[in-house]
Order: C-alpha cells, then structure tokens, then sequence
C-alpha cells in the first residue's frame, strides 16, 4: 500500500511538474545578498528535507555575515515523497510578495515537524502577513510556475537531491558551517 502511495504522489508531482498550466517565466527569483558580488551561490532545497533545516539556515548566516560580497539564489526542489513540500515552496514565494520570503522560509524549517494543513496560514498570521492576499495566493496556486521553474532548473543541471549548493556554477559538498564561510571568502575577489 505504502509503495502504491508513493507511485501516485511521484505520478502526480511529475505531471504538474511537466507543465500543466501557464509557463509564466516572468517570476520573482528570491535572492540575499549583493546583486553584484563577486561570489554567487545557488542553494536548491526542500522544506520538509532534514538536512536542509540544518544547512539552509546555516547557509543564509553565512551570506548575512558577507552581505557585500556574497548572493545567494534560493530555488525550490520539492521532493514528491515529501507531502507538503510543494504548497510548502508555493507558500514561501506568496509570503515573498509581502517582502517576507526569508522570514517564513526560516519559520518553515524550524517548524517542519509541525507542518500540516493549516501549517501555512498559521505561519502567515504569525508573521503579520496580510491574510487576504496570502490566502488567494496560495488557494489559486499563483506561484506554482516559480516552483516548477526551479525545480526543472535543477532537473536540468542534474541534481543529486536536496539540499545542493552551487557555488560560482559549481556544484560543493557540505562540510560544515565554518569551512563553507572559509571557502566563500576565499572566492571573494
């Protein structure tokens, strides 16, 4: 039963993913940092992902401290196996319209054992979002192409899983907080 569970939530990720709908390109990428620097990393991260909680928030520290020097480029690659992933990522780029992206993506992974269905307007209301404009955001699915943009954006550079961090185009491994900050620094020119 559970495999047969899985199959139709990997069937079903994998035609909305395929493009059912509009494909608006013209979305908002959700980035921190200096649009000029000379140090550019592109994080592809799921919500309800483990390790992501760990290093996503670990990964925004390190750019917050290097403001002049680093961007980073958040992108959305829900896992089909994860049930709240999706409407999770969608959530995030509607709290980004009401300039809050950073702060609810943040609450989103502290919180991940508590996400259910009503997780995310929950969240919206603790963060003082205006609840009408979240609310249609969300219902009408308004971000769904902005999610499915980076998802296929991480497809298409063949990434292994999440979280995955490219770093100047090149895909790093993880080794920890303080050598993640020692190897950016030194890319900074």
């Amino acid at each position: 039963m559970k495999n047969l569970q899985y199959l139709l939530s990997t069937l079903l990720l994998a035609f909305v993913l395929t493009g059912c709908g509009n494909t608006n390109t013209d979305t908002v990428i959700q980035t921190l940092g200096n649009e000029n620097a000379s140090v550019v990393i592109e994080e592809f991260s799921d919500i309800e992902c483990p390790a992501c909680s760990s290093i996503s928030p670990a990964v925004e520290e390190v750019v917050r401290r290097n403001l002049d020097d680093v961007k980073l480029i958040y992108r959305h690659f829900p896992l089909s196996y994860h049930e709240y992933a999706f409407i999770g990522a969608e959530a995030a780029e509607c709290a980004g319209d009401q300039g809050k992206f950073w702060e609810y993506l943040g609450a989103e992974f502290e919180n991940q054992k508590s996400i259910n269905d009503d997780f995310f307007y929950i969240l919206a209301e603790q963060l003082g979002l205006n609840q009408e404009l979240f609310k249609i955001c969300l219902d009408t699915h308004a971000k769904k192409d902005k999610v499915i943009n980076d998802y296929n954006e991480g497809r298409k550079r063949q990434i292994p899983g999440t979280p995955t961090l490219f770093v100047n185009g090149q895909m790093i491994k993880w080794g920890g907080v303080e050598s993640f900050e020692g190897y950016v620094k030194s890319l900074v020119k």
